[in-house]
């Protein structure tokens, strides 16, 4: 349940991506990094855009496969944004199915979602959609994300806590101005396989993708560590040092798909993390405080782990529209920014 709590807050956190709007050294690599960068600087300039997030995943334990294709038509998350503000959707149902290959929660919780309005000064969040689970559920606790309409007011977070405000206001949707300078040049390998819309294909590094997209590999590292490993483990620097070699050397795909205009329409990633369920696996069998059941139970973890694969793939649609008109918020009086304060996770 911790894991749960922690997903619904981390998606006010990064839901905010779009709110903020080496390579090789030889020439045709060269030209092509300036070709992306002024793309993505001139998608940045545009007054107002729609970013659609879709998951897909592939799972494979003991021979058996279980795929969830992208849904380029039912998106996990919509963000969009103009100068004044954004406006966010978050479909947790369609999240948990993308990400496991299945639905299990029950017909009448297949609706569960998350709306997030941010301004400059506040955040509004409308957690009424998630009223079902509750009821499913009603030892259930949600802690500031009980189901209602809240604020959370960014401006007492940044006299008061100025990690939990970097946390808040950070984004899953980069600042494009940020990602025209960071993602091409991250990018180790690089090329056009189009130029009628240009496409372009690159390879990089786990973490070269996260910090050019704008996170932050350690805090990533340590946020693993402490939610996916044993409780008496879950403090150990060697653990976060490991999940953050697996970022530094793990390969991860990436495309890249501008539309006529030359702006960027489509944004993929692929990244096979087989590898982080096995260092998981193997680190939890060493903990002491293991009955001998549990630590039978760790072994055959680390045996089942050898042989899976889970590969993460998302497609990041981007659709700049002078036109668009971004919903304002609904009005609430209901300040929940110390409860958030207090139960925000800082990882570790």
């Amino acid at each position: 349940m911790n894991w749960f709590r922690r997903t619904l807050a981390v998606v006010v956190a990064v839901a905010l991506l779009a709110s903020g709007c080496g390579g090789d050294d030889d020439d045709s690599s060269v030209t092509t990094i300036g070709l992306l960068s002024a793309a993505l600087a001139d998608t940045a300039a545009a007054p107002s855009h729609r970013v659609s997030v879709s998951v897909g995943t592939q799972w494979k334990v003991l021979g058996e496969e279980f795929t969830t294709g992208i849904d380029e038509q039912s998106p996990v998350l919509v963000c969009e944004a103009n100068s004044e503000r954004e406006h966010c959707t978050f479909d947790m149902s369609k999240l948990i199915e993308s990400l496991f290959g299945f639905s299990f929660w029950p017909d009448d919780l297949d609706d569960l979602g998350i709306e997030i309005w941010v301004h400059q000064e506040r955040i509004v969040v409308d957690t009424s959609a998630i009223q079902p689970l509750v009821d499913y559920g009603p030892d259930l606790d949600m802690g500031p994300l009980a189901p209602g309409v809240f604020f959370i007011d960014l401006t007492a977070l940044e006299t008061g806590s100025s990690e939990l405000m970097e946390a808040v206001s950070g984004s899953s949707t980069p600042d494009l101005r940020e990602m025209a300078k960071s993602l091409p040049a991250a990018l180790t390998v690089i090329e056009q396989t189009s130029t009628d819309p240009p496409s372009f294909v690159g390879t990089t590094t786990s973490a070269r993708l996260i910090d050019a997209l704008g996170g932050d590999v350690e805090a990533d590292a340590l946020c693993d560590a402490a939610e996916l490993g044993t409780p008496s483990l879950t403090d150990s620097d060697e653990l976060d040092e490991l999940i953050a070699q697996f970022y530094e050397t793990n390969t991860a795909e990436v495309v890249i798909e501008l539309d006529e205009r030359g702006l960027l329409s489509v944004l993929w990633t692929k990244e096979d993390n087989s590898g982080l369920l096995r260092i998981l696996a193997e680190y939890g069998s060493l903990d002491t405080e293991l009955s001998e059941q549990e630590r039978q139970e760790a072994q055959e973890a680390i045996e089942l782990f050898e042989s899976a694969e889970f590969i993460v793939a998302t497609r990041v649609a981007y659709e700049s529209d002078a036109d668009l008109e971004v919903p304002q918020p609904p009005p609430t009086a209901d300040d929940r920014t110390q409860e958030w304060r207090e139960f925000f996770p800082e990882c570790g």
